[in-house]
């Protein structure tokens, strides 16, 4: 593999799987990043490919030298022609252009839902976790520092520094299925309530079938949420419900845990000169996650997400929240249902 073929690579790995997930973005603009960059020189790169010790790819790109390999076969083969140097349309939009119609859930035009198959293994596997029937994903959300923006207010989130807010649709493995990001004062129903999975729930989640939340989102129809604190503290009903519930969103604990701890630039404030290109940023790691899962790598990433979104009961009244109240009251006598499930189990 010689440099120029390397650089191309590295540009189509993060194209050919950005068509899994789409972003929404604010547009307002950030400060200019720093001019250092930190990286390795090819030839340093080159050693570590020809070496039989793999420690270089442990410590510099937490993943298997394998892992890489697979990663760059299963790209290089599916791309074919590499797009000239001097071509009007970029790698990236070449590579969505590519793989969008082969997608399973994401937030941009022409998604298609996942199939049967995959929703019953992905069904079988929430409830192996946590005991909850008719789970097909787990949606949550984390924080990633920003620099000040220059119209500043409204990216402040909650824990009084400037972030992008991240809404994540996780599988029972920690893949992301869907996502949406924006400003980090955006509260969790404001993000759910504008994503793109949102507004396509019914071809994403079969009738019967539910996505689990937290106590951030409001209980309807293919949204499943905890009891209230309030309630479940006197019904053991209610706690045992909200405890399986709880052992589900560990799954997209961990996916964020391994997320920012494998990509280390998320742990940190993202250094970028406009939201546009943090959310590439963010996507780029997002998609090497979901990569290296494919793949099967047997990297053990340790560490927890050190800026979760706090799971606060605010709910936004906007003109997208506008599901009929009767499933609101169907999905809560679904809950009431499940929580006999779990009554004395805990």
């Amino acid at each position: 593999m010689n440099g120029s073929d390397t650089a191309v690579v590295c540009a189509v790995v993060l194209s050919r799987a950005a068509a899994a997930i789409a972003v929404a973005v604010d547009g307002r603009s950030v400060r200019a990043a720093p001019s250092r960059v930190s990286t390795f020189s090819s030839t340093t790169f080159e050693r570590a490919m020809r070496a039989k010790d793999t420690s270089w790819f442990h410590k510099k790109l937490r993943c298997e030298r394998q892992s890489f390999l697979l990663v760059y076969q299963a790209v290089y083969a599916a791309w074919g022609d590499k797009p000239g140097a001097n071509a009007k349309r970029s790698v990236l939009k070449r590579g969505a252009d590519h793989a969008l119609p082969r997608s399973g859930w994401h937030d941009g035009p022409g998604g298609h839902g996942n199939g049967d198959v995959e929703i019953s293994a992905i069904e079988d596997g929430f409830f192996s976790i946590s005991g909850v029937p008719g789970v097909v994903c787990h949606i949550d959300v984390t924080l990633v520092e920003i620099p000040r923006p220059k119209d500043y207010e409204d990216w402040y989130c909650r824990k009084n520094f400037p972030a992008m807010n991240v809404q994540a649709v996780v599988d029972h493995l920690g893949a992301v299925r869907s996502i949406s990001i924006r400003a980090g004062s955006t509260n969790d129903q404001s993000l759910w309530n504008g994503s793109g999975i949102r507004r396509r729930i019914l071809d994403c989640v079969p009738p019967g079938k539910h996505l689990l939340g937290d106590a951030g989102y409001k209980i309807w129809a293919h949204l499943l949420t905890p009891f209230p604190g309030s309630e479940a503290v006197a019904d053991a009903r209610k706690r045992g419900f909200n405890k399986a519930h709880s052992r589900a969103r560990i799954v997209a604990e961990c996916a964020f845990g391994r997320l920012k701890n494998r990509f280390r630039v998320l742990l940190g404030k993202l250094e970028q000169k406009s939201p546009a290109r943090i959310c590439k940023v963010i996507l780029g790691c997002i998609v090497l996650h979901n990569l290296l899962l494919q793949v099967n790598d047997r990297r053990v990433i340790h560490g927890n997400d050190p800026t979760p979104e706090a799971n606060l009961s605010v709910f936004a009244d906007d003109v997208a929240d506008v599901e009929n109240p009767i499933s609101h009251s169907q999905e809560k006598a679904k809950r009431d249902d499940l929580a006999d499930v779990f009554a004395g189990l805990f």
